[in-house]
Formats: structure tokens, sequence, C-alpha cells
């Protein structure tokens, strides 16, 4: 990483915000031997979906299979579980997200987290009352890696004063969704990014603050990438991008790393696609399948320099 400036921030922050650069990213990939299986790769649990967004969840695991991630698991409703099974077969379906009964739930968790480094809590989860009974009961069931996402962004406002998860939660909003948190417009969120980023961590954990200049921050620390087009601002990009951070963090990779190599991989993938086919017209989905190019090349940069 090396320093940015720090714009008119600093009486906020106090230190320039660290630049997520290509070498940086390149030294957090996990190394893959010839031994490797799938469970090496790492799991992710994605709890999410419900009848009017049924896509999300799944294009959060598309991101994480496509990052190189191991096991993909939805947690979700049977609708959107039998939706998703052509979209993604090599994903692994549990049932019974919303319609089911909290003992449920809690048995799936005791089965699956042993093989699943990290859970995805709220794509398309909505917001019925089901949807934060079970976002909450989530928050204290999952122990280990955390991110937020989506809807969950909406019931995590509800939870504020509970007990702290700080170090292993990621929160991932855009600035509507900061300024929700925050009770500020998001106009405020847009003139003070660095400002909100750090608050929020403060409070909760990590932070992805996105937007063209993604912001990264876990409250000592603020890292920054100005690698975003126009091209990320489609329906379910953010997915996508929940779903890489996924990956690397269900490999063990600390979840502000995880978050400046996701945001480093899922803008790269974005100006590749930008430089193909323009700014219009690019799926979410198509954003997830660039994904193994730049990791592709990122690896390579490193064959060469070993080399």
């Amino acid at each position: 990483m090396k320093q940015n400036g720090t714009g008119g921030d600093l009486p906020l922050s106090h230190a320039p915000a660290i630049e997520i650069t290509r070498d940086f990213c390149r030294s957090l990939l996990p190394p893959l031997p010839r031994n490797i299986h799938k469970g090496d790769r790492g799991g992710c649990l994605v709890a999410g979906g419900c009848s009017h967004y049924r896509g999300a969840p799944l294009l959060s695991l598309r991101g994480f299979l496509r990052s190189g991630g191991g096991i993909a698991l939805l947690l979700a409703d049977e609708e959107v579980c039998a939706a998703a099974a052509s979209f993604l077969p090599e994903a692994i379906f549990l049932s019974g997200l919303l319609n089911g009964a909290d003992s449920a739930i809690e048995r799936q968790i005791e089965e699956w987290e042993p093989r699943a480094g990290c859970l995805i809590a709220g794509p398309g989860m909505g917001r019925s009352k089901r949807a934060g009974e079970v976002f909450t009961l989530l928050w204290h069931l999952w122990k280990k890696e955390l991110i937020v996402d989506g809807d969950g962004l909406y019931w995590l406002r509800k939870l504020r004063g509970t007990f702290s998860r700080r170090g292993r939660v990621l929160l991932t909003p855009h600035e509507g969704e900061a300024g929700m948190l925050l009770d500020l417009p998001s106009g405020e969120i847009a003139s003070r990014r660095r400002k909100a980023a750090r608050t929020l961590a403060e409070e909760w954990g990590v932070v992805l603050l996105k937007g063209p200049d993604t912001l990264v921050d876990d409250g000592i620390r603020t890292a920054s990438t100005s690698g975003g087009t126009p091209l990320l601002a489609v329906p379910g990009s953010g997915d996508v991008l929940a779903g890489a951070i996924g990956a690397f963090a269900a490999r063990g990779l600390p979840l502000f790393e995880s978050a400046c190599l996701g945001a480093w991989v899922h803008a790269s993938a974005g100006r590749t696609l930008s430089d193909r086919f323009g700014l219009d017209g690019t799926l979410a989905r198509e954003i997830a399948d660039a994904l193994p190019e730049i990791l592709k090349d990122l690896r390579m940069d490193d064959e060469k320099k070993k080399g």
C-alpha cells in the first residue's frame, strides 16, 4: 500500500488514506498448493433472498465462487432455492430461512458453520418483520466472520447497543445505507465520506463504503481505491462484491484485508469489462464472471517475480 493525500478530510481522520495497490493485493492472495481440495478454498454461507429478491444471494455466491471460494452455501426459503438450482448448481441449498422455525435455523447453523468460515447476511432478505427476526437471530448465532450487506444493513441499525462483534464483522454500505445507519442524509455522507466510514467503523467493526472512491476503514486505518467505473453501477454489483470479499475471508484473510482485496478485484473486473464493451448494458453476473481473469493476472505477476 502507499499513502494517498487526505484532501479536505485531514481534520477528521488525522492520517492519510492508504492506497490499495496492485502489489499489495497480490501479496494478499492465498497460495494454491497442488494438493488443494475444495474445503481448503474455504466455505461461505449466504443468508438472504425473499420472494421479490431471489437473485441477490445467488450473485453473492457467484462472486464467492468466481473469486476462488470452495463451498458455497445458500440459506433461503424453498422458493428461492428452487429458482437457484439451475442458475448456480455448484451451490448447496439449505431451505427454511424466513418461513422456517428459529430452531430449524439454529440446527442449520450448527451443522454447517464448521464448514463455512464466513457468513454474508442480508442480500435480498427483505424488510418484513420475519426478516428482521431472522437477521437478529443470525447476528447472535454466528460466531465467525460476518459480512452484513443489503437488507442486513437496514436491520443492523435496530441492533445498536447490543453486544459488540468488532473485529469479526464487516459492513458494506453505499452512501444511502451509511446515511441510514448514521441518521444523516446521503448528501452529507458524500461530502464527508472518510468521517462517515470512520464513525461506522468505530461502532461496528470494519466498513467498506462503496462509491467511485471506495473506502475501507477499521477504526484505525483507512484505505482507498479510486479504480471504480460507472459500469459497476448496476443492480447486483454490490452482491457480487460481498461474495468476492467472502471468498477471501473464508480462507482466513482478516476482514480489513479481505475488503481491500475484494474492492480492488471488483473494480478491476469493472474496468476490464468497460474496456471491452463500454459502460452500458453489463449484468452483475458478468462482473462476477470477469473476476477469475483479474485473479489470474495477479497470480501471473507473482510467478513472473519468482521467475
